[in-house]
Protein backbone atom coordinates (compact mmCIF):
# COMPACT_ATOMS: atom_id res chain seq x y z
CA UNK A 1 0.00 0.00 0.00
CA UNK A 2 1.10 3.40 -1.37
CA UNK A 3 1.42 6.07 1.81
CA UNK A 4 1.33 9.73 1.19
CA UNK A 5 2.76 12.07 3.57
CA UNK A 6 -0.15 14.52 5.39
CA UNK A 7 1.54 17.41 4.52
CA UNK A 8 -2.13 18.85 3.07
CA UNK A 9 -5.37 18.98 3.78
CA UNK A 10 -7.84 16.95 2.02
CA UNK A 11 -11.35 17.17 3.15
CA UNK A 12 -13.15 14.47 2.15
CA UNK A 13 -16.72 14.24 -0.36
CA UNK A 14 -17.69 11.67 2.63
CA UNK A 15 -18.92 11.51 6.24
CA UNK A 16 -19.66 7.96 7.25
CA UNK A 17 -20.26 9.69 11.04
CA UNK A 18 -23.70 11.26 11.75
CA UNK A 19 -26.14 11.01 14.91
CA UNK A 20 -29.20 11.99 15.32
CA UNK A 21 -31.65 12.96 17.82
CA UNK A 22 -32.83 9.54 18.39
CA UNK A 23 -29.77 8.50 20.73
CA UNK A 24 -31.02 11.65 23.07
CA UNK A 25 -27.48 13.95 22.88
CA UNK A 26 -27.95 15.05 19.54
CA UNK A 27 -30.05 17.67 18.18
CA UNK A 28 -31.52 18.08 15.20
CA UNK A 29 -33.76 16.26 11.83
CA UNK A 30 -32.36 13.94 10.04
CA UNK A 31 -33.51 15.74 6.80
CA UNK A 32 -31.46 18.55 7.90
CA UNK A 33 -27.84 16.83 8.38
CA UNK A 34 -28.41 16.17 4.46
CA UNK A 35 -29.11 19.34 3.66
CA UNK A 36 -26.39 20.62 5.44
CA UNK A 37 -23.82 17.52 4.22
CA UNK A 38 -25.40 18.66 0.49
CA UNK A 39 -24.58 22.50 1.25
CA UNK A 40 -21.21 21.69 1.94
CA UNK A 41 -20.02 19.80 -0.54
CA UNK A 42 -20.36 16.07 0.55
CA UNK A 43 -21.26 13.75 -2.07
CA UNK A 44 -21.72 10.51 0.40
CA UNK A 45 -22.98 10.38 3.90
CA UNK A 46 -24.16 7.75 6.49
CA UNK A 47 -26.31 8.02 9.56
CA UNK A 48 -24.93 5.86 12.22
CA UNK A 49 -26.72 6.66 15.04
CA UNK A 50 -25.87 5.03 18.58
CA UNK A 51 -26.88 1.21 18.19
CA UNK A 52 -29.58 -0.27 20.55
CA UNK A 53 -29.54 -2.76 22.46
CA UNK A 54 -32.35 -5.10 23.80
CA UNK A 55 -33.37 -4.51 27.78
CA UNK A 56 -31.40 -1.19 27.62
CA UNK A 57 -32.31 1.88 29.48
CA UNK A 58 -29.99 4.70 28.88
CA UNK A 59 -31.99 7.52 27.21
CA UNK A 60 -29.13 9.74 26.62
CA UNK A 61 -26.72 7.37 24.80
CA UNK A 62 -28.56 5.67 22.14
CA UNK A 63 -31.99 5.17 20.78
CA UNK A 64 -34.33 2.91 21.99
CA UNK A 65 -35.47 -0.52 20.24
CA UNK A 66 -38.68 0.71 18.89
CA UNK A 67 -37.23 3.71 17.45
CA UNK A 68 -34.69 1.79 14.60
CA UNK A 69 -37.81 0.97 12.25
CA UNK A 70 -38.76 4.77 12.16
CA UNK A 71 -34.84 5.45 11.86
CA UNK A 72 -34.69 2.95 8.54
CA UNK A 73 -37.24 4.32 7.34
CA UNK A 74 -36.18 7.92 7.73
CA UNK A 75 -32.99 7.62 6.38
CA UNK A 76 -34.54 5.49 2.80
CA UNK A 77 -37.17 8.16 2.55
CA UNK A 78 -34.31 10.71 2.42
CA UNK A 79 -31.87 8.36 0.06
CA UNK A 80 -35.25 8.72 -2.41
CA UNK A 81 -35.61 12.38 -2.11
CA UNK A 82 -32.25 13.29 -2.32
CA UNK A 83 -31.05 10.49 -4.53
CA UNK A 84 -30.09 13.13 -7.44
CA UNK A 85 -28.07 15.13 -5.20
CA UNK A 86 -26.22 12.72 -2.42
CA UNK A 87 -25.55 8.80 -1.99
CA UNK A 88 -26.38 8.31 1.72
CA UNK A 89 -26.27 4.60 3.63
CA UNK A 90 -28.10 3.16 6.59
CA UNK A 91 -25.45 2.46 9.75
CA UNK A 92 -25.17 1.81 13.14
CA UNK A 93 -22.49 2.70 15.62
CA UNK A 94 -21.96 -0.33 17.95
CA UNK A 95 -20.19 -1.51 20.56
CA UNK A 96 -18.18 -4.82 21.59
CA UNK A 97 -20.67 -6.13 24.17
CA UNK A 98 -20.20 -9.94 24.71
CA UNK A 99 -23.61 -10.29 26.30
CA UNK A 100 -25.04 -8.49 22.90
CA UNK A 101 -22.98 -10.41 20.68
CA UNK A 102 -25.74 -11.80 18.97
CA UNK A 103 -27.76 -8.57 18.70
CA UNK A 104 -24.47 -6.85 17.34
CA UNK A 105 -24.08 -9.59 14.44
CA UNK A 106 -27.38 -9.72 13.34
CA UNK A 107 -27.37 -5.52 12.99
CA UNK A 108 -24.17 -6.67 10.89
CA UNK A 109 -25.54 -8.47 8.70
CA UNK A 110 -28.52 -6.14 8.29
CA UNK A 111 -27.01 -2.59 8.19
CA UNK A 112 -25.37 -1.06 4.91
CA UNK A 113 -22.13 -0.67 7.64
CA UNK A 114 -21.33 -0.69 10.86
CA UNK A 115 -18.91 1.83 13.23
CA UNK A 116 -17.26 0.56 16.00
CA UNK A 117 -17.32 2.83 18.68
CA UNK A 118 -15.90 1.77 22.01
CA UNK A 119 -17.20 3.62 24.79
CA UNK A 120 -17.00 0.82 27.31
CA UNK A 121 -16.36 -2.60 28.04
CA UNK A 122 -19.97 -3.57 28.65
CA UNK A 123 -24.07 -1.66 29.32
CA UNK A 124 -24.22 0.20 32.48
CA UNK A 125 -19.99 -0.23 33.10
CA UNK A 126 -18.35 2.82 33.84
CA UNK A 127 -17.54 4.35 30.81
CA UNK A 128 -13.51 4.35 29.19
CA UNK A 129 -13.67 7.95 29.56
CA UNK A 130 -12.87 7.98 32.89
CA UNK A 131 -11.52 4.25 33.12
CA UNK A 132 -8.62 4.72 32.20
CA UNK A 133 -5.90 2.34 34.25
CA UNK A 134 -3.25 0.50 32.28
CA UNK A 135 -5.50 -2.59 32.85
CA UNK A 136 -8.67 -0.53 31.51
CA UNK A 137 -6.59 0.66 28.60
CA UNK A 138 -5.42 -3.17 27.61
CA UNK A 139 -8.74 -4.23 27.96
CA UNK A 140 -10.15 -1.45 25.49
CA UNK A 141 -7.35 -2.97 22.53
CA UNK A 142 -8.99 -6.25 23.68
CA UNK A 143 -12.31 -5.34 22.61
CA UNK A 144 -11.83 -4.06 19.70
CA UNK A 145 -9.21 -6.94 18.68
CA UNK A 146 -11.74 -9.05 19.34
CA UNK A 147 -14.57 -6.77 17.13
CA UNK A 148 -12.28 -7.08 14.38
CA UNK A 149 -11.53 -10.66 15.18
CA UNK A 150 -15.70 -11.31 14.58
CA UNK A 151 -15.89 -8.92 11.09
CA UNK A 152 -17.93 -6.83 13.19
CA UNK A 153 -16.57 -3.09 11.88
CA UNK A 154 -16.38 -1.18 8.79
CA UNK A 155 -14.62 1.56 10.98
CA UNK A 156 -13.12 1.46 14.16
CA UNK A 157 -14.02 5.40 15.65
CA UNK A 158 -11.69 7.50 17.78
CA UNK A 159 -9.20 4.39 18.23
CA UNK A 160 -7.78 6.56 20.71
CA UNK A 161 -10.55 7.25 23.15
CA UNK A 162 -8.97 5.59 25.73
CA UNK A 163 -6.16 8.83 26.39
CA UNK A 164 -9.70 10.82 27.25
CA UNK A 165 -8.40 10.79 30.41
CA UNK A 166 -5.62 9.25 31.02
CA UNK A 167 -3.02 11.59 32.55
CA UNK A 168 0.43 9.95 31.21
CA UNK A 169 1.37 7.35 28.02
CA UNK A 170 2.42 4.19 29.08
CA UNK A 171 3.66 1.08 28.18
CA UNK A 172 -0.09 -0.48 28.06
CA UNK A 173 -0.98 2.41 25.59
CA UNK A 174 1.53 1.80 23.52
CA UNK A 175 0.59 -1.83 23.73
CA UNK A 176 -2.91 -1.45 23.33
CA UNK A 177 -2.09 0.75 20.16
CA UNK A 178 -0.40 -1.63 18.30
CA UNK A 179 -2.92 -3.97 18.97
CA UNK A 180 -5.85 -1.87 17.54
CA UNK A 181 -3.55 -1.32 14.23
CA UNK A 182 -2.42 -4.87 13.73
CA UNK A 183 -6.04 -5.36 14.07
CA UNK A 184 -6.91 -2.51 11.47
CA UNK A 185 -4.00 -3.70 9.13
CA UNK A 186 -4.70 -7.65 9.20
CA UNK A 187 -8.92 -6.81 8.72
CA UNK A 188 -8.30 -4.35 6.61
CA UNK A 189 -10.49 -1.92 8.68
CA UNK A 190 -9.83 1.97 8.50
CA UNK A 191 -9.14 3.47 12.02
CA UNK A 192 -11.12 7.18 12.12
CA UNK A 193 -9.36 10.46 12.71
CA UNK A 194 -12.06 11.65 15.10
CA UNK A 195 -13.22 15.27 14.44
CA UNK A 196 -15.57 15.70 17.69
CA UNK A 197 -13.40 15.47 20.16
CA UNK A 198 -12.16 18.52 19.99
CA UNK A 199 -15.41 19.59 21.19
CA UNK A 200 -14.25 18.91 24.61
CA UNK A 201 -11.63 22.26 23.74
CA UNK A 202 -8.15 21.76 25.44
CA UNK A 203 -7.49 20.83 29.00
CA UNK A 204 -5.03 20.09 31.27
CA UNK A 205 -3.99 16.34 31.63
CA UNK A 206 -1.53 15.16 33.50
CA UNK A 207 1.78 17.26 32.39
CA UNK A 208 -0.35 18.16 29.43
CA UNK A 209 -2.17 20.87 27.99
CA UNK A 210 -4.18 18.81 24.82
CA UNK A 211 -7.65 17.71 23.32
CA UNK A 212 -8.74 14.82 24.76
CA UNK A 213 -8.70 12.69 20.98
CA UNK A 214 -7.17 12.73 18.79
CA UNK A 215 -3.98 11.79 20.81
CA UNK A 216 -0.50 12.68 18.76
CA UNK A 217 1.06 9.01 20.15
CA UNK A 218 -1.54 7.27 18.77
CA UNK A 219 -0.99 8.25 15.41
CA UNK A 220 2.53 8.24 15.37
CA UNK A 221 2.29 4.27 16.01
CA UNK A 222 -0.68 4.24 13.53
CA UNK A 223 1.57 5.62 10.36
CA UNK A 224 3.93 3.03 10.96
CA UNK A 225 1.19 0.38 9.72
CA UNK A 226 -0.03 -0.25 6.14
CA UNK A 227 -3.47 0.57 7.47
CA UNK A 228 -6.13 3.52 5.83
CA UNK A 229 -7.83 6.48 7.87
CA UNK A 230 -10.60 8.36 7.64
CA UNK A 231 -11.67 11.52 8.87
CA UNK A 232 -15.33 11.53 10.90
CA UNK A 233 -17.00 14.29 11.74
CA UNK A 234 -18.97 12.32 13.92
CA UNK A 235 -21.77 15.09 13.90
CA UNK A 236 -24.66 15.57 16.68
CA UNK A 237 -25.33 18.83 15.05
CA UNK A 238 -26.34 19.45 11.18
CA UNK A 239 -24.15 22.07 11.57
CA UNK A 240 -21.14 19.95 12.22
CA UNK A 241 -21.32 19.69 8.31
CA UNK A 242 -20.06 23.15 7.85
CA UNK A 243 -17.56 22.64 9.90
CA UNK A 244 -14.21 23.33 8.32
CA UNK A 245 -12.48 24.38 11.28
CA UNK A 246 -11.92 21.16 12.96
CA UNK A 247 -10.02 20.03 9.51
CA UNK A 248 -7.40 22.69 9.85
CA UNK A 249 -7.30 22.21 13.95
CA UNK A 250 -6.90 18.53 14.18
CA UNK A 251 -4.23 18.51 11.05
CA UNK A 252 -2.45 21.57 12.38
CA UNK A 253 -2.02 20.77 16.48
CA UNK A 254 -2.43 16.72 15.88
CA UNK A 255 -0.97 14.69 12.66
CA UNK A 256 0.33 17.74 10.14
CA UNK A 257 3.27 15.60 9.45
CA UNK A 258 2.94 12.09 10.25
CA UNK A 259 2.74 9.95 7.07
CA UNK A 260 -0.64 8.36 7.08
CA UNK A 261 -2.92 6.73 3.86
CA UNK A 262 -6.27 8.80 4.30
CA UNK A 263 -8.79 7.25 2.06
CA UNK A 264 -10.17 9.89 -1.17
CA UNK A 265 -12.82 7.66 -1.49
CA UNK A 266 -15.03 5.21 0.49
CA UNK A 267 -18.56 3.46 -0.70
CA UNK A 268 -20.45 0.85 1.45
CA UNK A 269 -23.01 -1.17 -1.16
CA UNK A 270 -26.54 -1.02 0.32
CA UNK A 271 -27.86 -3.37 2.32
CA UNK A 272 -31.57 -2.19 3.23
CA UNK A 273 -33.84 -1.53 0.12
Amino acid sequence: MKKNCNTEIKIPNYNYHSHTKRCGHAIGEDEEYVIEAIKNGYKYMGFSDHAPYANDNSPKERMKKEELKSYIQSVKELQKKYKNEIEIRIGLECEYYEKQLDEILEYREMFDYIILGQHEPGLYEVGFYDANTDEDVIKYGNLIRKACEKGIPDIIAHPDLFMFSKPVWTKACEDATHMICQSASKYHIPLEVNLNGIRYGKRQIGNEYRYTYPYRKFWEIAQTYPIDVVYGLDAHDPKKYEDKKCYEIIHDEVIHDLDLHFLNSLKFEKKIK
